[in-house]
């Protein structure tokens, strides 16, 4: 068909509408193949590989070099004492486990029969002379577990390590982001470096490793029934309770809070008389392994906040900030609203008169109307006054949350991810305020794991 006046006109000027971009492209690709076969190129592409190729070297190196030194003195030995004492006995050395490997191809793997933990798993370090697993990589997965989606295929075309960061984060109790988050992030970041720092941070994180499958809900800890979920079905609760105009008081407990129980019989009855109470810190998870019934998470109240305030924004709930010093909370308010999206009711800060206050302070929460409300008085003064006020106050979820309006306020910085993932969060307080903090772990600490160990020991109670 041949072209009317009209549509050569039409194609002409988008003829001479496109050439510039045409022109411009032609020359763009012209510069680039230009610049890719200039000898700087060249030099730099030559520079990657190199660099790439003895990063890979020395990794392999170094995974041969441990994989070498758990044989000789830890795998040997163990299988050694695995043959004099199964064996007689009828009983099998090895037990088997089909995982994925790289790109997704399964395979079967051996582990310790009648062991537990990081020694059942020593058979491991054989693989690393195979190749099929890395020293430190994605977490190993049951090939029925596996995940067909677009993000886990991706993540299966990375090896799988003895090490990974979900292992880590799992064990310190603090995986509340789910195992393919973890995995996206570890697969952003890695690098020889940070895979060997991995590898440094798997070593504390171990003694947080647990082989219960099952924990118990409930935590039976001191008198007190401490709740044992995980941060989601924290989360999912607390929803389910302002959907249903359910008001429900929270609060969260640490080794400190727990060693003024003791001797403070009121915070004690407030705690007791509670919705819900969840486990604060590294010293509920070693009382955990004390009491042979191991947390599920380390649920406390500042890594529960941007989860809190996703939740809130999502269901289109505002949140109310009480507690800390003048203009703490409302620095708190804005950055949380900036980061999570999430409606602010209304802020006040904790330095007003008990006594002849409380009624106005009351009636800005209520009127705001929040329906969370967050208190950080620091326990038990939070605890004691949410108790007090309960019927007068309308907000569903009413907690109390220590310090965390310092943290988020930028007045205090939280310790790195890596700290807490090796449980040493408690060493970052005390060298930020040592005065103050001193006591609280180097003293309470102790004293609450004796306190753990003499009520098991008088009560028989293990949780399970």
């Amino acid at each position: 068909m041949r072209a009317s006046p009209g549509n050569l006109h039409l194609n002409n000027g988008l003829h001479k509408a496109m050439k510039p971009s045409i022109d411009s492209a032609r020359e763009l690709e012209k510069r680039l193949k230009k610049r890719s076969g200039s000898a700087r190129s060249r030099r730099r592409r030559i520079a990657f590989i190199v660099s790439s190729t003895l990063a890979e070297t020395t990794v392999r190196i170094v995974e041969l070099a441990v994989a070498l030194v758990v044989t000789l003195f830890l795998f040997t030995p163990v299988v050694l004492w695995q043959l004099i004492t199964a064996v007689p006995a009828g009983k099998a050395v090895f037990s088997k486990r089909v995982v994925y490997g790289i790109s997704a191809k399964p395979f079967t793997i051996l582990r310790f029969a009648g062991l537990s933990g990081r020694w059942a798993d020593l058979p491991l370090f054989l693989e690393l002379f195979t190749g099929r697993l890395a020293l430190a990589g994605t977490a190993l997965k049951e090939s029925e577990a596996a995940s067909p989606n677009a993000e886990q295929a991706y993540i299966n075309m990375v090896k799988p390590g003895i090490i990974s960061l979900w292992d880590i984060r799992r064990s310190s109790k603090i995986a509340h982001e789910g195992i393919q988050a973890i995995e996206w992030e570890y697969i952003f970041r890695k690098h020889p470096f940070y895979d060997l720092m991995l590898v440094l941070r798997a070593l504390p994180a171990m003694l947080y490793t647990e082989t219960i499958a099952e924990p118990s809900p409930v935590f039976h800890l001191l008198g007190l029934d401490i709740d044992n979920i995980t941060m989601e079905e924290a989360i999912a609760m607390m929803q389910a309770d302002i959907a249903l105009k359910k008001q429900s008081s929270i609060f969260f407990v640490n080794p400190d809070c727990l060693n003024k129980t003791i001797s403070d019989k009121e915070y004690r009855s407030v705690l007791k008389n509670s919705d819900h109470i969840f486990p604060d810190g590294v010293g509920l998870i070693v009382a955990g392994k004390l009491m042979q019934s191991p947390l599920r998470e380390n649920i406390n109240g500042t890594d529960m906040l941007p989860f809190l305030c996703r939740m809130a924004a999502a269901q289109g709930h505002s949140i109310f900030l009480l507690g800390g010093k003048p203009g703490v909370a409302q620095q708190a308010a804005e950055a949380i609203h900036r980061d999570f999206g999430v409606m602010i009711a209304g802020t006040a800060d904790g330095y007003f008169n008990r006594e002849t206050e409380n009624e106005q302070v009351i009636s800005s929460i209520n009127n705001s109307g929040a329906a969370i409300l967050l208190v950080a008085f620091g326990a038990p003064l939070q605890e004691k006054w949410i108790s007090r006020h309960r019927s007068e106050l309308q907000p569903g979820i009413l907690m109390g949350v220590g310090g965390l309006f310092d943290f988020y306020s930028g007045n205090i910085s939280r310790a790195p991810r890596w700290i807490r993932e090796i449980g040493f969060e408690w060493v970052y307080r005390i060298l930020q305020e040592p005065a103050r903090m001193w006591r609280r772990y180097v003293i309470g600490n102790p004293l609450f794991l004796y306190r753990v160990m003499k009520w098991k020991l008088f009560t028989g109670i293990n949780n399970r």
